[in-house]
């Protein structure tokens, strides 16, 4: 399927007032081959639908079907299975997704948006300094003095809460953040 088409069907079905989002997004990837450009957006969207609900089996199965294939999109398949981890209080399998996660973010595999993800899982989920480094990560390979997008703003902001309920010290990125929080005005 077209990028671009696949994108436009995606975003018609997530965002779009429907009940049926998770059997939307899998019939449209149950339709399509293994390695199809589209496939894996789906069943991972179908999957993150299916965890909201409690339907933690159907999106098990899902995410199991695509383990192995590239990750689409923005957020990795394994941080949507570490979601379902957590989701079904699976404490030996969260660990040992985040362990195959740092190895596909030491491969270059993992996106910013990923990392932001899982440090907001492990926030949630009470695993504080877990949650710090994750969303320290992608800050590493980032100049601060550079300009940062959207998803770097929200690393930088999380990082500095989850540092702050650590009573760790100031350091460069909390500057920043602070910097960040007063560049919002008052109104925010």
């Amino acid at each position: 399927m077209d990028p671009l088409e696949v994108d436009r069907l995606h975003a018609d079905i997530e965002y779009g007032l429907r009940l049926d989002k998770a059997e939307a997004h899998e019939a449209i990837g149950r339709r399509m081959s293994p390695g199809e450009h589209g496939r894996v957006v789906f069943l991972q969207a179908a999957a993150g639908n299916w965890i909201r609900r409690h339907e933690y089996e159907r999106a098990r199965a899902l995410l199991s079907s695509i383990q192995d294939e590239p990750s689409e999109g923005i957020i990795a398949t394994r941080a949507v299975q570490l979601e379902l981890a957590f989701a079904t209080d699976d404490p030996a399998w969260a660990d040992d997704l985040l362990q195959r996660l740092m190895a596909d973010f030491r491969s270059g595999l993992l996106t910013t948006s990923t990392c932001l993800f899982v440090g907001e899982l492990l926030l949630a989920n009470g695993r504080l300094r877990q949650a710090q480094r994750w969303l320290t990560l992608p800050l590493s390979r980032l100049d601060p003095d550079e300009d940062l997008d959207g998803v770097e703003e929200m690393c930088v902001e999380t990082r500095a809460q989850v540092r702050r309920r650590l009573g760790l010290p100031h350091d460069r990125y909390d500057a920043l953040a602070a910097q960040l929080e007063a560049s919002y005005g008052p109104d925010l």
